[in-house]
């Protein structure tokens, strides 16, 4: 009886021994798998951007990130000059991760060395893309997130219908019309419009900046900002204007008649691209934030709030959301990609050129 007792006494301490040591090991186990699931936890994430539909943006890409990988997303926001130049300043002591241009801004990046190449390989995403995204500066420094247009709208109970960028010339939107300054994305694009209007060329640029100096006395003001275009329209000081295609839910929004065309002439076409920032020491952490962006969810959650229109050929998008995107083979066909590289090398003269119309 008594050798019973005292084995039982030694399975007793045997299996107390053995639980700490399996609790102990639980604890430790725990937090480790959860490090090893949110490698990046607590680390800040720096992505130069447009202020522009923030709210959404917060919702669509943001949050998500900041939920999914448990970090903080620094947002610098800005305008593409004023976020290119910051840049530029900081080269020699980069703070940007993620940096988001449009157009020749994009290629001016690449060309200050701002930003840099990245690897196809570390993106998962990027072979769900229409083709021309991919790579639309060469050398692999940039993707496009999003296809956008520049097109026209028009207050359909105050103006006749609109079919040509010749348009802009009626008499009967002198002092209701606004166009994009020269420093915005679209800006340039407006004069190459112009001049294929009138000329029948594209690369007629002269014709196009006669016709911008004729404009000049017919606007309430030529805008540097959608959201300063959308507070025009809704104060419905400007019935007419060349728009980008991310703001039309906004115009839309403000519950006025409103149409927008395609231009007989056609339209603008651009990508907004994104790029690794060149010096970054988060480079594993912004190859994730770029496969997010370019991911199905965060695609089709843009398209359907009509804030960013998809590059991802697998999103299908419903008839009454498609039409007010940059979206189906009959608008894509109109689009008109104007060359990076020439757009910039002007760009100098141009902004020059620009502000001696404007100043006088």
């Amino acid at each position: 009886m008594r050798k019973t007792q005292i084995l039982l006494v030694i399975l007793f301490v045997l299996f107390s021994v053995s639980t700490q040591v399996f609790a102990t090991a639980e604890k430790e186990t725990a937090p480790t798998a959860a490090a090893d699931a949110m490698p990046f936890k607590g680390q800040e994430l720096t992505v130069s951007m447009w202020g522009y539909n923030m709210d959404l943006l917060e919702k669509n890409i943001i949050k998500p990130f900041e939920k999914k990988y448990g970090v903080k997303i620094v947002v610098e926001t800005g305008n593409n000059s004023a976020r290119f130049t910051k840049m530029v300043a900081r080269k020699d002591n980069p703070l940007v991760d993620v940096a988001l241009f449009a157009g020749s801004w994009a290629y001016k990046a690449k060309e200050e060395g701002i930003i840099k190449p990245y690897n196809p390989a570390k993106l998962t995403n990027l072979s769900a893309l229409m083709e021309n995204a991919k790579d639309p500066l060469g050398g692999r420094y940039a993707i496009g997130y999003t296809i956008q247009h520049l097109g026209l709208f028009y207050r359909t109970d105050k103006v006749a219908k609109i079919t040509s960028w010749k348009d802009l010339s009626r008499s009967e939107l002198k002092g209701v019309l606004s166009i994009p300054g020269i420093t915005t994305t679209y800006g340039p694009a407006v004069i190459y419009m112009l001049s294929k209007a009138w000329a029948g060329d594209f690369n007629a640029t002269d014709v196009g900046w006669q016709k911008i100096e004729e404009l000049e006395p017919s606007l309430v003001t030529a805008y540097n900002r959608s959201s300063e275009l959308n507070t025009l329209i809704s104060q419905e000081e400007v019935y007419a204007a060349p728009y980008s295609s991310f703001a039309w839910g906004t115009i839309l929004g403000s519950g006025l008649p409103v149409a927008n065309v395609i231009p007989k002439e056609g339209l603008v076409g651009s990508f907004s691209m994104v790029s690794i920032g060149a010096g970054t020491t988060k480079e594993d952490l912004a190859y994730l934030y770029i496969d997010h962006l370019l991911s199905y969810d965060v695609q089709m959650a843009e398209a359907m709030d009509l804030v960013d229109s998809p590059v991802r050929t697998d999103i299908k998008l419903p008839p009454e959301v498609a039409v007010n995107l940059t979206y189906g083979d009959e608008l894509i066909s109109q689009l008109h990609f104007f060359d990076h590289k020439k757009m910039a090398e002007v760009q100098k003269e141009w902004i020059a050129r620009w502000n001696k119309i404007f100043s006088e």
